[in-house]
């Protein structure tokens, strides 16, 4: 027999099942990108081709081009960028140069990727350069290995950030970053408005525009998080009928930044329910929205905090719980998963049976937890255990005030 609440979900419950399995779908990805640069070939060539010694920067990060097997013409690039206290992230790749045609083609292929996998790999860059009037058409295409299709609409957004910046140089020798966060502006702009939609389907008119500012200001959380770091503005891209994402630029390089970087997005979040409960305090006009905006934050976010993967507090438990328990974590996330399963049964909320049985499928294999990032210190996960609780607190006390108000009136 069917449960009632299974039954009577609504119909925006097969789209969320479909997104979220279109979100983990792999494929490789060729995006392409042309523009029209009003400057010479063989200067435009000369930005884009290989050659040793060259130093450029890419906002924060600073790129280096070593030549290092002639007979092959492969090239290392070594990416250093400094974060925040002095740290410095750095990282490399190797290129083999395959076709050389100056100055209108270039073709150029990964290389070193011997027994590692091609997923989330840039495999070939192809540039094609053609006098156009008075200037130069600019043809830029990346090979991807397979992608999720989240990382599939980055690359797009990437490339002609990319194309862009290259532009700027050849036209006036200043990188165009501009036009780069404009891209970023709009691919959150458009995203959001295909979730607003949704979440009106899903909300009605009335909470869909407020758990929209939430969700805004929740990844703005994350996006601030980047930048304490050291790192550039990532990009945020809203998913429909499931919330939003706020991506980085960079990979994180310790267990520390990952957890700090979670939990700036519900820690920062506090402060629209407190301004909603200030706002009402002072007796503010349209006291009922100020509440419904409160009531909608908490929850959000306590949601955000439940500790399964992918929310932010099953990406503390993941870090912490690998600190305390080494190879056995998987063990208490899976654990983790059964209990929240089970809640969302006696609880009767269909998203919590989902976000439960994701953490558990997730963790039933073996799997490294955060590969490569060094690992926290006792301290470390003292205050992330502090920082996670006392924000669950905050927002109970918070969701409870709003609550006491809705039934006073």
């Amino acid at each position: 027999m069917i449960p009632d609440f299974i039954r009577n979900v609504g119909y925006e419950l097969p789209f969320i099942l479909l997104l979220i399995a279109l979100l983990g779908f792999r494929s490789r990805v060729t995006p392409r990108a042309s523009l029209l640069v009003q400057a010479p070939i063989e200067k435009i060539f000369d930005l884009v081709d290989f050659q040793e010694g060259e130093n450029q920067r890419w906002q924060r990060t600073r790129v280096t081009c070593t030549l290092v097997d002639a007979e092959t013409k492969t090239y290392r690039l070594n990416f250093v960028t400094p974060l925040a206290g002095g740290a410095v992230q750095s990282s490399q790749a190797l290129f083999r140069v395959v076709r050389r045609e100056a100055p209108r083609y270039l073709e150029i292929d990964r290389a070193g990727l011997e027994g590692q996998s091609a997923n989330n790999q840039l495999l070939k860059m192809t540039t094609a350069l053609n006098p156009e009037g008075t200037g130069t058409r600019l043809t830029i295409t990346y090979h991807w290995g397979p992608r999720t299709l989240l990382a599939q609409l980055l690359a797009r957004a990437d490339l002609w950030g990319s194309v862009y910046r290259l532009k700027g140089v050849a036209e006036t020798g200043i990188p165009d970053y501009r036009t780069d966060a404009l891209i970023s502006a709009g691919v959150a702009i458009v995203t959001g408005i295909i979730s607003l939609a949704t979440f009106v389907i899903a909300f009605g008119w009335i909470i869909a525009p407020l758990l929209v500012v939430a969700l805004l200001i929740h990844e703005f959380g994350h996006l601030l998080a980047y930048r304490l770091i050291g790192q550039p503005w990532g990009r945020l891209v809203f998913l429909p009928f499931l919330g939003a994402l706020a991506v980085p630029r960079l990979g994180f390089t310790t267990q520390g930044q990952l957890v700090f970087a979670a939990m700036m997005g519900p820690s920062f979040s506090v402060i629209v329910p407190l301004l909603a409960a200030f706002y009402v305090w002072l007796g503010g006009p349209f006291p009922d929205i100020a509440v419904m905006m409160g009531i909608v934050a908490c929850g959000l976010n306590l949601f955000n905090l439940l500790p399964v993967e992918p929310l932010d507090g099953g990406i503390v438990l993941r870090s912490v719980l690998a600190k305390i328990m080494g190879r056995w974590a998987r063990f208490g996330l899976i654990g983790m998963g059964a209990v929240i399963i089970t809640a969302g049964f006696a609880l009767q909320q269909v998203l919590l049976i989902i976000f439960g049985a994701l953490a558990l499928l997730m963790n039933l294999r073996p799997r490294a937890i955060d590969p490569g990032l060094a690992p926290m210190s006792r301290l470390h996960v003292s205050m992330s255990a502090f920082s996670f609780m006392s924000t669950v607190a905050a927002y109970a006390v918070l969701l409870r005030h709003f609550m006491t108000y809705v039934a006073a009136t």
